[in-house]
């Protein structure tokens, strides 16, 4: 935690103001920190800021502020370049221009953590739709069927007759169908067992060369306690394996970035990069990504500026070959060909990637 909090420009903030603000005369003969003599404002040997030995409120809320919208405009401005100019922070940081810039690493941890936070916070734009219906709705549903020229539906007690849907059961009358989300039991492969003593007494009463293997017995008994812990409950799993499947995402992406960037190494080995430059590519890039798929999710929040999230969303898949066209410098018919490959060779290890996590749900939830 102390790392990640770290990653907050207020807390960075922070920090440098105990450490002194700028434009400050030298107050000491000798650095407070590692007592070298000082030759400028900032020690040569601990790189701390030459500050008073003991500062009054007023310094301290200078100091305080000067570093904190040092900070913060560092921040602002690696944001803005990082939205307009795809590509150029990863050029300028391997051409040694780093200071001006706020660090990709920290980058990468603050923004994905507010992404994460949003994403598990804001509530669900999709909504209910199983509520029943109003008289209003009811009496219109009436008209629209006379005017069809069907019989029109009629209330016992207000609620008799009158079709009702939620996410599982449809009730028309005094019929019910089970819906497309409801199924006895629900199963990855052959038949759906009810629990692990039901699928083992099957196994046994099989010759043994007909048995099931290793793999396809753990799949199954895993299958069968799954039928055994949520029974009818379909919904309640898809809810469990969806959250856990979440919490798992950000471990996949982050897993990923070395192969995104080996990736890249692969396209462009006959140029004059290290793996390590590929690497801050693909950092800066991975922040793009997640600094954009926060601003879809607020963006979601709000019904009639969708389009907006949706027009965000493309630009997210074009944006690479912009910042590769930047990095690398080639033609645009060969920058194109490669980010068609590079993005089917990616999309391959993140559904490699995806699979094994989904299977690591099952086990886990």
């Amino acid at each position: 935690m102390e790392d990640l909090g770290k990653s907050f420009p207020a807390a960075e903030g922070m920090i440098d103001a105990e450490e002194g603000g700028t434009g400050r005369k030298q107050n000491n003969e000798f650095c407070l920190n590692c007592g070298v003599k000082l030759l400028d404002k900032f020690c040569h040997h601990c790189g701390q800021k030459d500050i008073p030995k003991r500062q009054t409120l007023g310094e301290l809320w200078i100091n305080f502020m000067s570093s904190f919208w040092s900070y913060e405009g560092k921040f602002f401005l690696t944001t803005r370049y990082l939205i307009t100019k795809p590509g150029f922070l990863a050029k300028e940081y391997n051409a040694g221009k780093r200071e001006s810039y706020y660090h990709p690493a920290r980058m990468y941890v603050f923004i994905s953590f507010v992404f994460f936070l949003l994403l598990f916070s804001l509530p669900d734009t999709e909504g209910d739709n199983s509520e029943p219906m109003t008289k209003e709705e009811l009496a219109e549903l009436n008209q629209e069927l006379k005017d069809a020229g069907l019989d029109s539906m009629k209330r016992d007690n207000e609620q008799s007759d009158v079709a009702k849907t939620d996410s599982s059961v449809i009730v028309f009358g005094d019929k019910k169908q089970k819906g497309k989300n409801e199924r006895n039991n629900f199963s990855f492969s052959g038949p759906g067992y009810k629990s692990v003593a039901e699928y083992d007494s099957a196994q046994y009463l099989l010759p043994e060369d007909k048995r099931d293997g290793w793999f396809a017995q753990k799949l199954n008994r895993r299958t069968a306690e799954l039928n055994d812990r949520y029974k009818d409950a379909s919904r309640n799993f898809n809810e469990d394996f969806s959250q856990a499947f979440l919490d798992n995402f950000s471990k996949v992406l982050f897993y990923l970035l070395p192969i995104f960037a080996l990736l890249l190494k692969l396209f462009y080995i006959r140029r004059d990069f290290f793996y390590s430059e590929h690497l801050v590519f693909s950092i800066y890039y991975y922040n793009f990504f997640y600094f954009a798929a926060t601003v879809m999710l607020l963006l979601n929040q709000v019904s009639w500026l969708t389009w907006l999230s949706t027009v965000i969303g493309f630009w997210i898949f074009f944006y690479l070959l912009f910042a590769m066209k930047r990095m690398y410098e080639q033609s645009w018919k060969k920058t194109i060909a490669k980010f068609i490959l590079f993005s089917f060779g990616f999309m391959f290890f993140l559904g490699v990637g995806l699979a094994i996590s989904a299977l690591a749900v099952l086990l886990m939830i």
